[in-house]
């Protein structure tokens, strides 16, 4: 029984390890398709918008590095994942904004439940940093939702802004 749980416990971590450089590597594309798009963007607002949430991409990076790094993997970001996410960027960068957020609440309504349930993956006091994640992904879905809803008497950053280290940088 004891054995079992030794296992298990190798299991977890091992999947947390594996979870938490795919989120890494994850934020690191996430920060490429927001910049490209911010940089290529004709739509001022909308620029500004996604400098936004490139910082929220970008913060999160930066918090999952540590980690990253404490279960073995060096923390270095993908020159792979930055060139496709760079790429994707170019494409959707002057999308029709109402296509754009409906297509990523889609995408990212599925990310929050795969993120909701990997939190289990989180060893003793990593809890914390999978739940910001996972919020951080709600986050963006908010942004998404309220930008469809076209509600002009609530900033469709608020949630993106409430979850940053610093002031917005856009």
């Amino acid at each position: 029984m004891a054995r079992e749980s030794a296992e298990e416990a190798h299991a977890t971590a091992s999947s947390f390890g594996t979870y938490v450089e795919e989120r890494f590597q994850g934020e690191v594309y996430g920060e490429a398709v927001f910049r490209r798009m911010a940089e290529l963007c004709e739509v001022p607002a909308h620029a500004r918008k996604l400098r936004v949430l490139e910082q929220l991409e970008r913060e999160t990076k930066e918090l999952l590095r540590p980690a990253v790094r404490e279960v073995g993997y060096p923390g270095v970001e993908s020159a792979e994942r930055i060139s496709e996410g760079e790429a994707l960027g170019a494409q959707l960068a002057n999308a029709p904004w109402p296509e754009l957020m409906r297509s990523t609440r889609l995408e990212l309504e599925r990310f929050v439940e795969d993120f909701e349930r990997a939190e289990r993956l989180a060893p003793p006091g990593k809890e914390p940093l999978l739940r910001h994640v996972t919020a951080h992904e709600r986050a963006l879905l908010e942004f998404a939702t309220r930008e469809l809803a076209g509600d002009a008497r609530r900033d469709s950053l608020e949630p993106v802004i409430a979850l940053l280290l610093s002031a917005p940088t856009a």
